[in-house]
Formats: C-alpha cells, sequence, structure tokens
C-alpha cells in the first residue's frame, strides 16, 4: 500500500505532467506506451487510459508504426537525443501544422535505457514567422514599418562606420542621440558570441552565404546583456564587387531565449519527475532498497548469469527476531529508524554486485552472484556471508540515544542456472529461514531438499 506521501508525490508529478502544455508521452523499448499527458491524448481522440498499453499502430496504422518505431531504435541504439520537423498524424483530424518534435533515451538510475520519451511543440507560428522573414529579406525597408525592428548601416570603408537608429539604441538602454555615434562593428557584442557572429560576416561578404544572420548578446548601458537578433546584406558594392555598405535589421530576442530557457528547464524537470516515477516502483520507500518488483527483476538476471558461467549463486531470507515486541514497546517510528540502520548494515556485508531487498515489514533478501562452480565452496562463500551478517546485525543499535539490540533468522539456498525460478528460490530461502526460527532464532540455516 502507498504512502500518502507517495500518493501526493505522484499526484505531484502528474500534475507537472500535466501541466506542460507541449504533447509529452513515454515509450517502453518495444514501442508500447506507458505514460502521456492529456494534451498527447486529446490529439490521438482517446484518454490517457486507452493509449497506455498500446503502440502506434493502433492510432496511426502500420506503415507510420514502423516509421516511429525506426526512429525510437535510433534513439534507443546510439543513446543520444533526436531532433526533427513534421506533422503528427491522427486518426481523430487532418492537423496540418508543423511540430519539433524531440525523443530522448529514458535511462534508470543505473544508467540503462528503458525507453524514449517523446515531447512535441507545435511550431508553426514560428515556421510562418520565418517563412515571412525570409520572403521580406529584399524589401528592408517596408519590412521595418510597423514591424519594431532596429535597424543599423554599416559603411565598411571606414573602422567606425556602424551606426544603429533610435529604435536600436532604445533596445541596449542608450541615449537615441547615439544614433548619429559611429562604432566599430561587433563593439557591444558578447565576447563569447563574437566569434559565430565573425564568422557569419565573413560568410556572406565573402559570398558563401546569401545574408548575414547571427544571434548574440550585446551589452546594455545598464550592464545586463539583451539577446539580439541581426540579420543583414551588403546593399552596396564598388565595380570590382568588393562589398563597400551594408544594411539590416536587429530584433530583442531575450523573451524568445527565456521561453527556450524555461522549456529546457521544464524538460529536465520532467526528467527528474520520471526519475522519481521510476524510483517510487522499483525501490522500497522506507530504505531506498530494490523492492521486491526489482528483486524479481535482478534475480531472473542472477539466474541467466548463473545458467551462462556456469557458477552458483545464493539467496539469503532474514526475518528480524521480536520486531514486534520493539513496535510495540518503542512506537514504530524507532521501528522505522531500526529497519533503516538494518538496512544500511547489510549493504555493508554485500559486495556492489550483489543486491540487497526489502520484501516489507521486517524481512529482507540478499542475493549473492558470482559464486564458485564448486556446490561446497559457493555453500562456503555464502555462510560466510551470512554469519557476517549475523555478526553485523547483533551489534547493538543506538536509536535516539538509547541502546537496543535485535536478532536475525536467516535462511538460505543455492541456484545454479534456471533450475529452479526466482518464486521457488525465494519458498526455499523462506522455509529455511523458519528452520532457523525453530532452531531458536539468529542463526542461519540451508534450504535441504
Amino acid at each position: 500500500m502507498s504512502t500518502p506521501e507517495a500518493s501526493t508525490l505522484a499526484d505531484l508529478l502528474r500534475n507537472v505532467l500535466e501541466t506542460i502544455p507541449d504533447r509529452v508521452w513515454l515509450k517502453d523499448l518495444n514501442g508500447v506506451h506507458l505514460v502521456c499527458n492529456t494534451a498527447f491524448a486529446e490529439h490521438l481522440g482517446a484518454s490517457n487510459a486507452q493509449i497506455v498499453g498500446t503502440d502506434d499502430a493502433q492510432w496511426v496504422g502500420a506503415e507510420l508504426a514502423r516509421e516511429f518505431l525506426a526512429a525510437d531504435r535510433l534513439v534507443i541504439e546510439t543513446g543520444r537525443t533526436l531532433t526533427f520537423e513534421g506533422p503528427m498524424p491522427s486518426p481523430a483530424h487532418n492537423d496540418p501544422r508543423v511540430y519539433e518534435v524531440v525523443k530522448t533515451p529514458m535511462r534508470n538510475s543505473s544508467g540503462q535505457t528503458i525507453g524514449v520519451l517523446g515531447m512535441a511543440r507545435d511550431i508553426q507560428d514560428r515556421k510562418d514567422a520565418e517563412s515571412l522573414l525570409r520572403d521580406t529579406t529584399e524589401q528592408l525597408e517596408l519590412a521595418l514599418i510597423g514591424a519594431e525592428l532596429g535597424c543599423w548601416d554599416h559603411d565598411l570603408r571606414i573602422e567606425k562606420g556602424y551606426f544603429l537608429d533610435e529604435r536600436s539604441c532604445a533596445m541596449l538602454g542608450r541615449d537615441p542621440a547615439e544614433r548619429n555615434h559611429g562604432r566599430a562593428w561587433g563593439h557591444l557584442i558578447h565576447p563569447d558570441d563574437l566569434p559565430g557572429t565573425l564568422e557569419a560576416m565573413r560568410a556572406h561578404l565573402s559570398g558563401a552565404a546569401p545574408a548575414y544572420e547571427a544571434e548574440y548578446r550585446a551589452r546594455h548601458t545598464d550592464g545586463h546583456w539583451v539577446w539580439m537578433s541581426n540579420r543583414g546584406k551588403v546593399v552596396q558594392r564598388d565595380k570590382a564587387g568588393k562589398p563597400l555598405r551594408m544594411v539590416g535589421t536587429l530584433m530583442d530576442i531575450s523573451k524568445r531565449k527565456q521561453a527556450e530557457a524555461d522549456l529546457l528547464a521544464t524538460q529536465a524537470q520532467l526528467q527528474a519527475s520520471l526519475t522519481a516515477i521510476e524510483h517510487l516502483a522499483f525501490h522500497d520507500t522506507l530504505t531506498g532498497l530494490p523492492n521486491r518488483r526489482m528483486l524479481n527483476d535482478r534475480l531472473e538476471t542472477a539466474l541467466l548469469a548463473s545458467q551462462r558461467n556456469r557458477t552458483h549463486g545464493a539467496l539469503l531470507f532474514l526475518d528480524l527476531d521480536k520486531f514486534k515486541y520493539l513496535n510495540d514497546n518503542h512506537g514504530h517510528d524507532m521501528g522505522d529508524r531500526m529497519l533503516q540502520e538494518v538496512a544500511l548494515r547489510l549493504q555493508q556485508c554485500v559486495r556492489a554486485v550483489d543486491t540487497v531487498a526489502r520484501l516489507g515489514g521486517d524481512e529482507f533478501v540478499v542475493l549473492i552472484q558470482g559464486l564458485s562452480q564448486d556446490p561446497h565452496g559457493a555453500k562456503q562463500h555464502a555462510a560466510t556471508v551470512g554469519y557476517k551478517i549475523l555478526s553485523s546485525l547483533n551489534e547493538p543499535y543506538a536509536l535516539q540515544g538509547v541502546a537496543h539490540t535485535i536478532t536475525p533468522s536467516i535462511g538460505a539456498t543455492l541456484f545454479l542456472g534456471h533450475g529452479v525460478d526466482g518464486t521457488e528460490l525465494l519458498r526455499q530461502a523462506d522455509s529455511a529461514m523458519y528452520d532457523a526460527k525453530s532452531e531458536g532464532r539468529n542463526t542461519l540455516c540451508f534450504y535441504e531438499k
């Protein structure tokens, strides 16, 4: 049962997902939808619940689904984000708008790719604006009328031949009278942005680019930096074709840059939220240890490795003796502190390759991998780890300034390959644990067939 805190966090994460105006979805490695927001579901003419558990073929047909899956596989195989532009087909309506689609690998806490996160943003308005801007480049003077753009004039024959108009001066907090003040080109550009703008200028002056286009930060009079979009072109050449004069426009794009930064922050927040969701799904909220779900996954992996390498492994099932007495006499907070301390000590008794999991209550499981190929050597190794755990957990616990003691009963079983499945191994270890209880507790017993 989830705790109120976990439920509140889940609600918060769902709210974060729904607050994002873009269409967001998450698919597993096989292309099956795991989660999406309402914006994505409405695009397909369905509810979130109807989409979860389906693949793209159900919504857009087999042919498009294969294209989507090919893009997903490219993301998974390269481990890199894929960004492209295009339409988003829907069975519910014909949407002619253009979207920027970002697909990025979703990784778990171990860095393994577990799926593909997709986000789609409507960029039709931006595309329309870019198209309009291209169409009006040759009619620069008309484009300035009512567009709230600044303009500049650059006499390339003199060093301080770069002149800004009143609107450009206003963008940078300068006195309108400075429109008559010539300055060296690039004088106000941020040092980090200067190399890129110089390259764009050279490309146009050399004829490699039809126009000069650059985005950079310019210094405002009060000292802060303003993001500017600068476009221009040569309008006068000498008889030999040498550029003599350029004109262009300036636009304050600080709000757009801030919006882009906000989007990146939102994407990072979503990534963090999904990571938190994944952690909650596979970890115990009290101790942070893997839960039963993750233990089953790791146990299956251990069985495969054991089969492949022909090496034994061991499963230890621990139950704390008389833990109920601690809870009943000192309160559940004290019991929770004890469980957290036990989890810490268990982790200190095993290798990084091994797994310590909490099944619930006062029950823990330790999965030991890569033991000897010889069953006697493997049993001896497992017993050594078991007695090390017994010794560690028998040490007093200082909880809220008071010393407490508690002992474990441990049942152990060995495995080799897929001789038995994970469920049976847990049953065997649990049975051996009850044998340890019967022998007076605070001991280790191995399962005997």
